[in-house]
């Protein structure tokens, strides 16, 4: 951490800013929860846990992609609800959630305060904070990657880098639209959703069944052999994510996958 740059709770009495106002209940909200029934009814009469947000998230409309999903990390007690402000943002939250060592996640954390190369003050609030079973700390600015390119931008993500304290984040990573593939982030998005539906008793067969299959095979084939409706294949598709299985995942998975026994190297 250099003298003249810090990151501050929004509330600090060191920031010099108020408190930015948070998510309050809105229509983005209640289509939020109306999206994710299913995860309502696994809690019972719990509610979900907040958006830990400290900048509010617009009101979604016709020509946004403003949103949020329900999100259960090993870290949290009950799921929680997890903000994104672009087509972009939530792409890149399903490809940190498939992960699968993503143990804590923020969105929006609090802003860093940075100076820029006329020593100008100026502040960023970061997209995403995730913490890893490693328990390394990472710092997530989530950009296109046309605007990425750009020498000016370059120069602010420099300051940002050089603001933010070791005692929040390890690193700062930039992450654009080229760092992975639409069929990735879709693949992502499915698994996240499968995951809410899972059947043990199916999970149970299918280990059961790649320990006598011989592979490479595809998924169509192995679902076929399961046996499971469909069921089976959206089993297998959490397998590939969870270690049993392997396939590609920046192409789309479907029943013409090939896939291999056992978790990806």
């Amino acid at each position: 951490m250099t003298d003249n740059t810090e990151l501050l709770e929004p509330n600090s009495p060191l920031s010099g800013a108020p408190t930015p106002p948070q998510p309050k209940p809105t229509d983005l909200k209640a289509a939020i929860l109306n999206d994710n029934l299913a995860v309502l009814d696994d809690i019972g009469d719990l509610p979900p846990l907040p958006s830990r947000a400290t900048r509010r998230i617009g009101k979604r409309n016709k020509i946004s992609s403003r949103g949020g999903v329900l999100v259960q990390l090993p870290s949290w007690k009950r799921p929680r609800v997890v903000y994104f402000e672009s087509k972009l943002e939530q792409r890149v939250l399903f490809v940190l959630l498939a992960r699968g060592d993503v143990i804590d996640l923020w969105e929006q954390p609090p802003l860093v305060r940075y100076f820029d190369d006329e020593r100008q003050p100026k502040h960023h609030f970061i997209d995403f904070y995730i913490v890893l079973e490693s328990g390394r700390r990472i710092a997530i600015v989530v950009k296109p990657a046309r605007i990425a390119a750009r020498t000016k931008f370059m120069r602010e993500l420099r300051n940002i880098r050089t603001a933010i304290r070791k005692d929040f984040a390890d690193d700062l990573v930039l992450i654009t639209d080229q760092d992975f593939t639409r069929d990735e982030a879709l693949n992502a998005e499915r698994y996240h959703d499968f995951s809410r539906h899972r059947c043990p008793a199916t999970l149970h067969q299918l280990r059961a069944l790649v320990s006598t299959t011989s592979f490479p095979t595809t998924v169509g084939d192995l679902a076929r052999a399961l046996d499971a409706g469909s069921g089976g294949f959206r089993t297998i598709f959490i397998a590939i994510y969870e270690g049993l299985l392997t396939a590609d995942r920046t192409s789309k998975i479907d029943a013409d996958t090939s896939i291999l026994t056992g978790a990806a190297q």
